[in-house]
């Protein structure tokens, strides 16, 4: 879903920060840094580390 639409509403895609965050199922989110009109995935985890990490 992610490559067809970086807009659908289950993926809640967003920048906060200086990092791109999608949700991954209902617990998990991912971060990513934006790299010309590419995505580099640095990260995936659990919505409290997510949180704490963005803090």
């Amino acid at each position: 879903m992610l490559k067809n639409d970086l807009n659908h509403p289950s993926l809640s895609f967003k920048k906060v920060g200086k990092f791109w965050s999608a949700r991954v199922g209902i617990n998990y989110r991912a971060l990513a840094f934006k790299d010309g009109e590419d995505y580099i995935w640095v990260w995936i985890g659990s919505h409290e580390e997510y949180e704490s990490l963005l803090k």
